[in-house]
């Protein structure tokens, strides 16, 4: 799978949060793990939910 990135916060120390888009017009967000149980989300198998800073979603949909 090729990603090109989107959306990103560029925080320098390592991996961050960010949006990519793929080569199939997709969409793959980077972010921190949110447990569904906690956030009372019902995930089913093969899904995750994640949580990234609102202004790196703003900026990836500014880029389009």
């Amino acid at each position: 799978m090729e990603l090109r990135l989107i959306g990103g916060s560029g925080c320098g120390n390592g991996p961050c949060p960010a949006v990519y888009e793929t080569e199939n017009g997709t969409i793959v967000v980077q972010g921190f793990a949110v447990d569904g149980e906690k956030a009372q989300l019902t995930l089913p198998p093969g899904e995750n939910a994640v949580e990234i800073p609102r202004y790196i979603l703003e900026r990836a949909l500014a880029s389009e």
